[in-house]
């Protein structure tokens, strides 16, 4: 090979590696566009729609709807209600939603009465889950609890003590409780 045709080799080459290299370059940059339109729609998708409305009887709350129940049930036959309601027995993720429910029990009866909420630790001692599957974050214990006593408090109340705080229960006590459901 002479020196031409190496040097008309190398520039073919050369140019070749540069076309391919702006392809990679134009794809990547189409990729990264396209991907970042999917993450925004998906984002988008995903956003709470706070505008709906709650169905008859539910109080709404940002992208949630509560509603008060006034039967004294024991806990799982309290869930299964709110399940049928289309809800579960509400989670508590914020100080606005423990003072909002708390306010709902006074305005319907009075008066601030013990009622179930979704947290329990029936799964196993001293992880408290709630029942709609969301994350446990969020909790306004007395002094002292959870305490499991005597073995057999699994599942949360609100209104306990003086304070009026958390605590934990025997899941076979009947009292009222609230719904909570993510808005449709």
């Amino acid at each position: 090979m002479t020196i031409t045709t190496l040097a008309a080799a190398a520039s073919t080459t050369s140019s070749d590696h540069h076309s391919k290299m702006e392809s990679v370059v134009y794809c990547i940059v189409l990729l990264c566009l396209t991907s970042g339109l999917w993450m925004e729609a998906d984002a988008k998708a995903e956003e709470k729609d706070c505008s709906g409305s709650c169905p008859p009887g539910w109080t709404k709350l940002g992208s949630r709807c509560f509603i008060f129940k006034n039967q004294a049930m024991n806990w799982a036959s309290a869930e299964r209600d709110c399940l049928a309601l289309g809800g579960n027995l509400a989670s508590i993720q914020s100080t606005t939603e423990y003072n909002f429910i708390r306010k709902l029990v006074r305005t319907a009866t009075g008066q601030d009465l013990n009622f179930w909420a979704g947290g329990h630790d029936a799964v196993m001692e001293g992880v408290w889950l709630w029942s709609d599957g969301s994350k446990f974050s969020f909790s306004r214990w007395g002094r002292g609890e959870p305490s499991n006593y005597r073995g057999k408090e699994h599942c949360m109340e609100v209104n306990y003590g003086a304070n009026k705080q958390v605590n934990d229960v025997d899941c076979l006590d009947k009292q009222p409780f609230v719904c909570s459901s993510s808005l449709k």
